[in-house]
Order: C-alpha cells, then structure tokens, then sequence
C-alpha cells in the first residue's frame, strides 16, 4: 500500500476536508500524518494489487480524534473489475479517543474482488473536532485453512443411474465439502456412436441435484459426457481417429443431451432440477483434434453459449512432442472455462516416470506448460481456469504385457500436489486442483484402495493443498 504513512503526497485521493499535516503533537511516527475535518469527508487509497477470492488481509493503523463524541473510520472496500464496491466486502475500525491507538482488522477478499480501497472517514464533524490517522498498513497474510478451495472431483457412476436416498446425498456432500470440494464431475455413463445417451444412465440425477442444492448449495454438479472411442482400429490394426465422432448428427445429439441436463433439467417428483455445466472426457486424444475443436464450438455456440460451468479432460505427455500442443490448448481454452489435464497414467512402455521424483518434476513441467498456453484467454470475458487432475485409486497394469502403468507409490497425491506447488511457485497460475477418483480417495473401497494410500493421500490433500498456501 503507497504513502500508509503520509510522509508523501501522493495516492490518497481528498475525498473532502483531508490534509496532510506536519503538527508535531498531532503526528504519530515521522514528519506528516493526515487530517480530516468535514462530515462525509475523508479519502481514498486505491490498491492495485492481485487478489485471490478468499485471501486473508490484515488492515491497521493509528487513528485519535478531538472535539466532543468526534468519531472516525478506517475502512476497507473490495471492489470489482468495474470499479464498483461489492457487496459485503467492507470492513471497518473505529476511532473515538484522544490519544492515538493502534486498531487492526482481519479479512478475507469475497468473490470478484480486483482492488481494495483503503479509506479513512468521518461521518459528522463534531464544532471544532478533528480526526488523525497515520502509519495504516495493509498486509497480506498466511492463510492457516482453506488456502485453496476451487477443487473438483470425479464421482461414481451408480450415484447417478440409481436413485439414492436423501440422507446418503447429505452423507456424501458433506463428505464432499469436508474436503473442500466445489465441482462435482458426475459420471453418467458412456455415450454411443451417435452421441446419444439412454435416460436410465441418469435416473437418479435430478434426485441427487434436488438435496446436493439442499445440503451444499455452493457444489456444482457439472454432468460428465464420457465418449471412449474417439480412437478405433482399422483392418490393418491401425489407430485411427474415429469418423462418426464430430458428425452434424454426433454433435447435434450431445447438444440436445447437453440442454435437457442444463437448460432444461430433469424431472423428480413432479418438479424439474438442473444440472449446473458439462465435463467433457472423449478418449483416445487425437493430435491436435480439429473435429474435436469443432464439437466444443458447437456446444458453446448452442446450449452451452453462456454456461460458466463447461470444462474438459485433456491429455498430458512426458515426451517432447505433445499430443495437444501450446497453440491448440490455447484454441481450447478460448472455448471452455476450465481445462483438466489428465497428469496420471504415464509408467511403463520405457516411460523415465518410475519414481516420486521424476513424477514431481513431469507435473511442474506440464503445469508450467498448460498456463503459459492458457495465458489469459477464455469465453464469456473471463480466463479460463487451469484444474490440473491429481490420482488417487489403486495400482493398474495391463496383465498381457505385464506393464504397470499406474502405481501409487509413484503417482500419488502427494508426490503431484508437490509438482504442482512447485510449478505454482515458478509462475504457474493454477486455480484448484481435481481428485480421480473420489470413491477411492474416500476410502469408500479399502479392499481396492487400503487405508494405507488413502489415509495418506487425505492428509496430505489437507495439509500441503486445502490448508496451505
């Protein structure tokens, strides 16, 4: 914050009866501190700095009055891209006595902040009263919990196909929230060749957005549509990318899925619940997909033209050649508000990934890599937003070859939330961090995933990410 201690001329803007002054008995520390003398007159100090949603701040300073019942503010304001105060973003200390005091308050930016402004104020000047500020600080500060709170998570199928009761829901989103989770990814099944999707895939959907809303209204439940045959073999046992994936009637089908689930919800009890976006996990990745592209533009310019809720599953490479490369991830994220990248998977078939290290290092590049990509680009006039994809589930091989190709020593949550803080540290604007897969993370399968892993991978979920700066 420029010129807290007024020693210059400079920042504060006179917002009426504000001077600065040079009266020994009325400054506190140094030459100059500040006056104010009229009712509704102070100023204003403007504070162009980046601020996160949530970011604790401590605002003090020293403040004293004279005259009769003289009292005096010091306040803050968060203030949004438009320059406009938000609502619920102020705090404020007063003052009333005639000695100088020192007053400090705690808060946290709400969401949208862009600025603060700094004021000091009176309300009414009191016959011949005045008020003194000096030496104001404003300080960012260590979050001691819920550091990063942006985090999303892929949930299981059968709490979607099937109805659940009430009060498992409940169970489940506090489970959720316990861990700081906001995007629910909710598996539905798999799309045909068509892009079409049976109803019986989401039968339980619109009762699990009925009491989420109730028991967690700030979860998004965003619909993943799973597609996994972007790729197939032709007769010569070639991969080939899939010609009806991206067809007029493909695309037209998954937006109509995508309205129903959005736009205009799905029925339970006789009332309609709507899904709050769309996931989008269409494998295997083909090298800079242009049908893909195509797709996604469709979506956004249809039933998706002005959701805030459209993210996608991307893929992630160790080699030097990348199957979406920095010019096409930014062609994406022009079109989605987030992008997941897929940073799991990568051991065996002569893969350097064979130990927590090398692993770290393998995020922090590809971190790095996707938010120089990403830059500030984005739909609906905002950047989208980079959710890197963290593995929590059991150890998987492909038993013909005897290639292990995930193994939890090595790919885990701790070994990836230290890639990612690193590559944080290196400039990489990151804005949560995703969980695959829940079920699993949550100890809901311990003969699948012992507590040995998943106890491990809480902990350090809450300790070096939810809870840490």
């Amino acid at each position: 914050m420029e010129n807290g201690d007024f020693e210059k001329g400079t920042a504060w803007e006179d917002w009426g009866g504000f001077s600065y002054i040079a009266e020994g008995k009325h400054v506190y520390q140094g030459k100059r501190a500040a006056k104010l003398t009229k009712s509704e007159g102070g100023a204003g100090n403007l504070v162009s700095i980046t601020v996160k949603e949530g970011q604790q701040f401590v605002l003090s300073g020293y403040g004293k009055t004279i005259g009769q019942s003289q009292t005096s503010i010091l306040g803050v304001e968060c203030i949004d891209k438009d320059g406009k105060k938000i609502p619920g973003g102020r705090a404020v200390i007063n003052f009333s006595k005639k000695e100088y005091q020192k007053k400090e308050i705690s808060f946290a930016a709400v969401p949208d902040t862009e600025k603060l402004l700094v004021y000091i104020y009176v309300i009414q000047a009191v016959p011949n009263g005045a008020a003194y500020f000096d030496n104001i600080v404003l300080q960012s500060v260590q979050c001691a919990s819920d550091c990063h709170i942006n985090n999303a998570t892929f949930l299981s199928q059968d709490w979607f196909n099937t109805k659940q009761t009430p009060s498992d829901i409940a169970k489940y989103v506090e489970e959720l929230a316990q861990y700081r989770i906001k995007y629910q990814f909710a598996d539905i099944g798999m799309l045909d060749d068509k892009g079409n999707l049976d109803a019986k895939n989401y039968a339980g959907l619109a009762n699990w957005i009925k009491y989420s809303k109730i028991n967690a209204p700030d979860q998004r439940v965003i619909i993943i549509l799973n597609y996994n045959k972007r790729v197939v073999t032709d007769p010569k046992g070639e991969q080939i990318p899939n010609t009806r994936f991206g067809t007029a009637e493909f695309n037209a089908n998954i937006n109509t899925l995508a309205d129903q689930l959005v736009n205009k919800g799905v029925s339970a009890n006789g009332a309609l619940y709507k899904a709050d976006g769309v996931h989008i996990d269409f494998e295997s990745f083909v090298t800079d997909d242009p049908a893909l592209l195509q797709t996604l533009k469709f979506l956004r310019s249809n039933a998706l033209k002005t959701n805030k809720y459209f993210s996608i599953s991307s893929p992630v490479n160790y080699a030097t050649t990348k199957t979406w490369n920095s010019a096409y991830i930014e062609k994406v994220a022009r079109i989605v508000n987030q992008i997941n990248p897929m940073l799991y998977d990568q051991m065996g078939w002569g893969s350097p990934i064979d130990d927590p290290s090398s692993y770290q290092q393998f995020w922090k590049s590809e971190v790095l890599r996707y938010s120089k990509a990403i830059g500030s680009v984005g739909p609906l006039s905002e950047p989208s937003q980079l959710v890197p994809i963290l593995p929590a589930y059991e150890r998987r091989l492909i038993k013909d070859h005897l290639v292990v190709y995930h193994d939890p020593y090595v790919e885990n949550v701790g070994s990836a939330l230290a890639g990612l803080k690193s590559a944080i540290a290196d400039g990489a604007n990151v804005y949560g961090a995703a969980i695959f897969w829940w079920p699993t993370f949550a100890g809901h399968y311990p003969y699948l995933y012992p507590e040995s892993y998943y106890l491990v991978d809480q902990n350090n979920w809450k300790e070096v990410w939810v809870d840490s700066q």
